[in-house]
């Protein structure tokens, strides 16, 4: 069930930050600063034995909701990208704990993800048209 959960915060928390960044014009940093910190206090106060896991989840991915506009076109490619990112986050949720960079690694990994599978899919699409 905990699995579940980090899906979900990492799609609301991954739109979130996009939605604060891109459509709202407040800037991919500041957006995830704020989503970071409303889920920090929040997640571990409502879910009490794994909000920090909740929280550490959806920082992960309001890492990936920086993107810019230019890479994820709208909230339903960023719902992709943040559920790449809960996935990811999932199966590397006990490894390298304590080293710097993890979450940011996984988020980058997702984005970069998302546009080779665009890549191959459109340029698929492009190819059969021409």
């Amino acid at each position: 069930m905990e699995e579940v959960i980090i899906l979900i915060i990492s799609i609301v928390a991954g739109m979130a930050t996009y939605i604060v960044a891109n459509i709202l014009k407040r800037g991919a940093v500041i957006a995830s600063a704020i989503i970071t910190l409303v889920s920090g206090l929040m997640l571990p106060y409502f879910f009490p034995l794994t909000g920090g896991v909740l929280a550490t989840a959806a920082a992960c991915s309001s890492y990936a909701g920086m993107i810019s506009l230019e890479n994820a076109l709208n909230l339903l490619e960023m719902a992709v990208i943040s559920l790449m990112t809960g996935i990811l986050f999932i199966a590397a949720k006990s490894a390298y704990i304590g080293i710097g960079g993890r979450l940011g690694t996984i988020a980058a990994i997702s984005c970069f993800a998302w546009l080779g599978f665009k890549k191959v899919f459109v340029g698929l699409d492009e190819k059969s048209e021409g």
